[in-house]
Protein backbone atom coordinates (compact mmCIF):
# COMPACT_ATOMS: atom_id res chain seq x y z
CA UNK A 1 0.00 0.00 0.00
CA UNK A 2 1.55 3.36 -0.99
CA UNK A 3 2.26 5.93 1.71
CA UNK A 4 0.32 9.16 0.97
CA UNK A 5 3.05 11.19 2.65
CA UNK A 6 5.86 9.88 0.46
CA UNK A 7 6.26 12.10 -2.61
CA UNK A 8 6.85 10.58 -6.06
CA UNK A 9 10.45 9.53 -6.48
CA UNK A 10 11.11 9.67 -2.73
CA UNK A 11 11.34 7.14 0.12
CA UNK A 12 10.72 7.58 3.87
CA UNK A 13 14.50 7.82 4.27
CA UNK A 14 14.76 10.54 1.60
CA UNK A 15 13.97 13.94 3.09
CA UNK A 16 14.90 16.06 0.09
CA UNK A 17 12.51 18.97 -0.57
CA UNK A 18 9.84 18.82 -3.26
CA UNK A 19 11.31 19.73 -6.66
CA UNK A 20 8.79 20.06 -9.51
CA UNK A 21 11.34 21.21 -12.08
CA UNK A 22 12.99 17.78 -11.70
CA UNK A 23 9.83 15.76 -10.91
CA UNK A 24 6.76 17.49 -12.40
CA UNK A 25 4.38 15.38 -10.28
CA UNK A 26 5.63 17.23 -7.20
CA UNK A 27 3.78 20.36 -8.28
CA UNK A 28 0.52 18.91 -6.90
CA UNK A 29 2.10 18.12 -3.53
CA UNK A 30 2.36 21.68 -2.24
CA UNK A 31 -0.21 22.18 0.53
CA UNK A 32 -1.43 25.73 1.30
CA UNK A 33 0.11 25.96 4.79
CA UNK A 34 2.61 28.14 6.72
CA UNK A 35 1.79 31.13 4.47
CA UNK A 36 3.68 29.44 1.63
CA UNK A 37 0.78 29.66 -0.82
CA UNK A 38 0.33 33.38 -0.14
CA UNK A 39 4.06 33.93 -0.67
CA UNK A 40 4.04 31.86 -3.85
CA UNK A 41 1.07 33.70 -5.36
CA UNK A 42 2.69 37.02 -4.44
CA UNK A 43 5.83 35.88 -6.26
CA UNK A 44 3.84 34.85 -9.35
CA UNK A 45 2.18 38.27 -9.38
CA UNK A 46 5.56 39.96 -8.96
CA UNK A 47 7.09 38.17 -11.93
CA UNK A 48 4.03 38.66 -14.13
CA UNK A 49 4.32 42.39 -13.46
CA UNK A 50 8.11 42.35 -13.97
CA UNK A 51 8.63 39.63 -16.57
CA UNK A 52 11.57 40.90 -18.53
CA UNK A 53 14.83 39.81 -16.93
CA UNK A 54 16.55 40.61 -20.21
CA UNK A 55 17.16 44.20 -19.10
CA UNK A 56 17.68 43.66 -15.38
CA UNK A 57 18.66 40.69 -13.24
CA UNK A 58 16.62 39.90 -10.17
CA UNK A 59 17.24 38.62 -6.65
CA UNK A 60 14.43 36.74 -4.90
CA UNK A 61 14.77 36.13 -1.15
CA UNK A 62 12.56 33.71 0.79
CA UNK A 63 12.81 33.85 4.58
CA UNK A 64 11.35 31.82 7.43
CA UNK A 65 12.42 29.62 10.36
CA UNK A 66 14.35 26.42 9.81
CA UNK A 67 12.17 23.59 8.46
CA UNK A 68 9.43 25.81 7.05
CA UNK A 69 9.85 24.69 3.46
CA UNK A 70 11.97 27.51 2.02
CA UNK A 71 13.92 25.26 -0.34
CA UNK A 72 10.78 23.48 -1.54
CA UNK A 73 9.21 26.91 -2.11
CA UNK A 74 12.26 27.99 -4.10
CA UNK A 75 12.07 24.88 -6.29
CA UNK A 76 8.40 25.58 -6.98
CA UNK A 77 9.04 29.24 -7.78
CA UNK A 78 11.95 28.33 -10.06
CA UNK A 79 9.88 25.70 -11.88
CA UNK A 80 7.07 28.20 -12.52
CA UNK A 81 9.56 30.88 -13.58
CA UNK A 82 11.20 28.58 -16.11
CA UNK A 83 7.84 27.70 -17.69
CA UNK A 84 6.71 31.33 -17.62
CA UNK A 85 9.83 32.74 -19.30
CA UNK A 86 9.89 29.98 -21.91
CA UNK A 87 6.24 30.71 -22.72
CA UNK A 88 6.69 34.43 -23.44
CA UNK A 89 6.26 35.80 -26.99
CA UNK A 90 10.05 36.08 -27.25
CA UNK A 91 10.95 33.02 -25.17
CA UNK A 92 14.24 32.35 -23.46
CA UNK A 93 15.80 28.93 -23.10
CA UNK A 94 15.96 28.73 -19.32
CA UNK A 95 18.28 26.59 -17.22
CA UNK A 96 18.02 26.04 -13.47
CA UNK A 97 21.28 25.68 -11.54
CA UNK A 98 20.70 24.20 -8.08
CA UNK A 99 23.38 25.16 -5.56
CA UNK A 100 21.18 24.93 -2.46
CA UNK A 101 23.35 22.16 -0.99
CA UNK A 102 26.59 24.03 -1.53
CA UNK A 103 26.68 26.01 1.70
CA UNK A 104 30.05 26.72 3.31
CA UNK A 105 29.22 27.33 6.97
CA UNK A 106 32.10 29.00 8.78
CA UNK A 107 33.72 30.48 5.69
CA UNK A 108 33.93 34.23 5.31
CA UNK A 109 31.51 35.91 2.91
CA UNK A 110 34.03 36.45 0.11
CA UNK A 111 35.05 32.78 0.17
CA UNK A 112 31.41 31.67 0.12
CA UNK A 113 30.63 33.83 -2.91
CA UNK A 114 33.74 32.69 -4.78
CA UNK A 115 32.71 29.10 -4.06
CA UNK A 116 29.27 29.79 -5.54
CA UNK A 117 30.86 31.29 -8.65
CA UNK A 118 33.11 28.25 -9.05
CA UNK A 119 30.21 25.84 -8.62
CA UNK A 120 28.11 27.85 -11.07
CA UNK A 121 30.90 27.56 -13.62
CA UNK A 122 31.10 23.80 -13.02
CA UNK A 123 27.36 23.40 -13.59
CA UNK A 124 27.44 25.50 -16.75
CA UNK A 125 30.21 23.26 -18.05
CA UNK A 126 28.09 20.17 -17.32
CA UNK A 127 25.04 21.68 -19.02
CA UNK A 128 27.00 21.82 -22.27
CA UNK A 129 25.35 25.05 -23.44
CA UNK A 130 28.56 27.13 -23.70
CA UNK A 131 31.48 26.63 -26.03
CA UNK A 132 35.11 26.09 -25.01
CA UNK A 133 36.11 29.72 -25.62
CA UNK A 134 33.28 31.01 -23.43
CA UNK A 135 34.06 28.57 -20.64
CA UNK A 136 37.73 29.54 -20.81
CA UNK A 137 36.80 33.22 -20.53
CA UNK A 138 34.66 32.51 -17.47
CA UNK A 139 37.43 30.40 -15.95
CA UNK A 140 39.87 33.32 -16.20
CA UNK A 141 37.42 35.53 -14.31
CA UNK A 142 36.17 33.08 -11.66
CA UNK A 143 38.23 34.60 -8.83
CA UNK A 144 36.59 38.01 -9.27
CA UNK A 145 32.77 37.79 -9.15
CA UNK A 146 32.48 41.48 -10.08
CA UNK A 147 33.86 40.77 -13.55
CA UNK A 148 32.65 37.15 -13.83
CA UNK A 149 28.95 38.03 -13.56
CA UNK A 150 28.85 40.74 -16.29
CA UNK A 151 30.87 38.48 -18.59
CA UNK A 152 28.47 35.59 -17.94
CA UNK A 153 25.52 37.88 -18.63
CA UNK A 154 26.97 38.82 -21.99
CA UNK A 155 27.46 35.16 -22.90
CA UNK A 156 23.92 34.06 -22.01
CA UNK A 157 22.48 37.04 -23.90
CA UNK A 158 24.36 35.86 -26.96
CA UNK A 159 22.72 32.44 -26.67
CA UNK A 160 19.25 33.80 -25.78
CA UNK A 161 19.45 31.96 -22.46
CA UNK A 162 18.12 32.68 -19.00
CA UNK A 163 19.72 31.36 -15.80
CA UNK A 164 17.87 30.69 -12.55
CA UNK A 165 20.51 30.16 -9.86
CA UNK A 166 19.33 28.61 -6.59
CA UNK A 167 21.88 29.79 -4.05
CA UNK A 168 22.96 28.19 -0.76
CA UNK A 169 21.28 29.61 2.39
CA UNK A 170 22.48 33.10 3.31
CA UNK A 171 22.46 34.14 6.95
CA UNK A 172 24.19 37.49 6.47
CA UNK A 173 22.50 40.58 5.05
CA UNK A 174 25.82 41.62 3.53
CA UNK A 175 25.92 38.42 1.47
CA UNK A 176 22.43 38.98 0.06
CA UNK A 177 23.43 42.57 -0.64
CA UNK A 178 26.46 41.37 -2.60
CA UNK A 179 24.23 39.20 -4.78
CA UNK A 180 22.10 42.28 -5.45
CA UNK A 181 25.24 44.03 -6.67
CA UNK A 182 26.42 41.06 -8.73
CA UNK A 183 23.23 39.99 -10.51
CA UNK A 184 23.09 40.89 -14.20
CA UNK A 185 20.70 40.69 -17.14
CA UNK A 186 19.29 37.24 -17.97
CA UNK A 187 20.12 35.96 -14.46
CA UNK A 188 17.81 35.47 -11.48
CA UNK A 189 19.28 34.59 -8.08
CA UNK A 190 17.09 32.78 -5.54
CA UNK A 191 18.30 33.19 -1.95
CA UNK A 192 16.93 31.75 1.28
CA UNK A 193 17.55 32.71 4.88
CA UNK A 194 16.29 31.61 8.28
CA UNK A 195 16.47 35.20 9.53
CA UNK A 196 13.66 37.61 8.66
CA UNK A 197 15.80 40.67 9.37
CA UNK A 198 18.22 39.72 6.58
CA UNK A 199 15.86 41.19 3.96
CA UNK A 200 15.43 44.54 5.71
CA UNK A 201 19.14 44.81 6.45
CA UNK A 202 20.10 43.91 2.86
CA UNK A 203 17.82 46.62 1.49
CA UNK A 204 19.22 49.17 3.94
CA UNK A 205 22.72 48.44 2.61
CA UNK A 206 21.69 49.09 -0.98
CA UNK A 207 22.84 52.18 -2.78
CA UNK A 208 21.30 54.10 -5.64
CA UNK A 209 21.16 52.00 -8.79
CA UNK A 210 21.25 48.63 -6.98
CA UNK A 211 18.78 45.97 -8.05
CA UNK A 212 15.55 45.79 -6.00
CA UNK A 213 15.15 42.81 -3.67
CA UNK A 214 11.97 40.73 -4.05
CA UNK A 215 11.29 39.39 -0.55
CA UNK A 216 8.75 36.71 0.42
CA UNK A 217 8.27 34.87 3.71
CA UNK A 218 6.99 31.56 5.08
CA UNK A 219 6.42 30.69 8.73
CA UNK A 220 5.82 27.94 11.28
CA UNK A 221 2.53 26.04 11.30
CA UNK A 222 -0.52 27.00 13.33
CA UNK A 223 -3.06 24.44 14.57
CA UNK A 224 -5.29 24.64 11.51
CA UNK A 225 -2.32 24.07 9.18
CA UNK A 226 -1.94 20.52 10.49
CA UNK A 227 -5.24 19.24 9.17
CA UNK A 228 -4.89 21.36 6.02
CA UNK A 229 -1.67 19.53 5.24
CA UNK A 230 -2.89 16.03 6.16
CA UNK A 231 -6.22 16.36 4.34
CA UNK A 232 -4.35 17.63 1.27
CA UNK A 233 -2.19 14.49 1.23
CA UNK A 234 -5.17 12.19 1.81
CA UNK A 235 -7.10 13.90 -0.99
CA UNK A 236 -4.19 13.25 -3.36
CA UNK A 237 -4.28 9.57 -2.39
CA UNK A 238 -8.04 9.37 -2.92
CA UNK A 239 -7.77 11.12 -6.29
CA UNK A 240 -5.31 8.43 -7.37
CA UNK A 241 -7.58 5.62 -6.14
CA UNK A 242 -5.28 4.62 -3.27
CA UNK A 243 -6.67 2.98 -0.14
CA UNK A 244 -4.70 4.25 2.86
CA UNK A 245 -5.16 4.16 6.65
CA UNK A 246 -7.68 6.75 7.81
CA UNK A 247 -6.70 9.74 9.98
CA UNK A 248 -9.35 11.78 11.80
CA UNK A 249 -9.20 15.56 11.91
CA UNK A 250 -9.46 15.42 15.72
CA UNK A 251 -6.32 13.27 15.88
CA UNK A 252 -4.30 15.81 13.93
CA UNK A 253 -5.73 18.72 15.92
CA UNK A 254 -4.69 17.03 19.17
CA UNK A 255 -1.23 16.34 17.78
CA UNK A 256 -0.80 19.94 16.64
CA UNK A 257 -1.93 21.37 19.99
CA UNK A 258 0.47 19.10 21.84
CA UNK A 259 3.47 19.88 19.63
CA UNK A 260 2.88 23.63 19.60
CA UNK A 261 2.27 23.72 23.36
CA UNK A 262 5.28 21.54 24.10
CA UNK A 263 7.80 23.12 21.74
CA UNK A 264 6.26 26.49 21.05
CA UNK A 265 6.14 25.74 17.34
CA UNK A 266 6.20 23.05 14.68
CA UNK A 267 7.09 23.12 11.01
CA UNK A 268 6.04 21.57 7.74
CA UNK A 269 9.19 19.46 7.69
CA UNK A 270 8.50 18.00 11.14
CA UNK A 271 4.86 17.29 10.31
CA UNK A 272 5.77 15.69 6.97
CA UNK A 273 8.39 13.38 8.50
CA UNK A 274 6.15 12.46 11.44
CA UNK A 275 3.11 11.61 9.31
CA UNK A 276 5.22 9.69 6.83
CA UNK A 277 6.70 7.44 9.52
CA UNK A 278 3.42 7.01 11.41
CA UNK A 279 1.61 6.00 8.22
CA UNK A 280 4.48 3.73 7.21
CA UNK A 281 4.15 1.87 10.53
CA UNK A 282 0.38 1.54 10.11
CA UNK A 283 0.72 0.29 6.52
CA UNK A 284 3.31 -2.33 7.46
CA UNK A 285 0.99 -3.52 10.25
CA UNK A 286 -1.96 -3.70 7.79
CA UNK A 287 -4.03 -1.34 9.95
CA UNK A 288 -6.81 0.80 8.49
CA UNK A 289 -6.86 3.57 11.12
CA UNK A 290 -4.29 5.86 12.71
CA UNK A 291 -4.83 7.15 16.25
CA UNK A 292 -3.22 9.82 18.40
CA UNK A 293 -1.31 7.13 20.31
CA UNK A 294 0.50 6.26 17.07
CA UNK A 295 1.97 9.77 17.06
CA UNK A 296 3.01 9.65 20.72
CA UNK A 297 4.59 6.21 20.25
CA UNK A 298 6.59 7.59 17.33
CA UNK A 299 7.98 10.40 19.46
CA UNK A 300 8.76 8.06 22.34
CA UNK A 301 10.66 5.80 19.92
CA UNK A 302 12.56 8.80 18.57
CA UNK A 303 13.16 10.25 22.06
CA UNK A 304 11.70 13.54 20.88
CA UNK A 305 9.05 14.24 23.53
Amino acid sequence: MPNPFTAPGRTPADNRPLCPWETPAHDAWYAPVDHSEDAYQAYVTHLRENPDIRQAGQVVLITGPEGCGKTAWTHRAASWTKNFLQGQPAPLTVHIVDLTKDGRAGDDMATRIRHVIGRLLDELDLLGVLNARELEGLERRREDPAIFCPYLSGIVRGHDLGLLVLLPPSELAEEVHQYLRLVQRRVLFFCESSYDNVAQAAVSLSVAGAKPLAHFAVDVLDESDGWEFVSHRLALANANGLAVPAIDESTIQQFMRTRIKGRGRTTIRELQITCEHVLDTAIRASRNQVSYSDFTEYYVAKAML
